[in-house]
């Protein structure tokens, strides 16, 4: 039987649209996903769960 790994949760950056794999935590057997702190790129603290990101053009 193959084993499929599991993808952790993503995040994108609201400032600057980077993406992130969410901090992983494991408790009681499971593992918790989390955004990150702070943005590595912009320094920003807002993310939005990847599957929730909708890319805005500003005209």
């Amino acid at each position: 039987m193959a084993h499929t790994p599991e993808l952790p949760d993503r995040y994108v950056c609201t400032d600057c649209h980077a993406v992130y794999a969410g901090s992983v935590t494991h408790d009681d057997g499971l593992y918790h996903y989390s955004a990150p702190d702070e943005c590595a790129a912009c320094g920003s603290a807002s993310f939005v769960p990847f599957d929730q990101y909708v890319n805005h053009e500003v005209a």
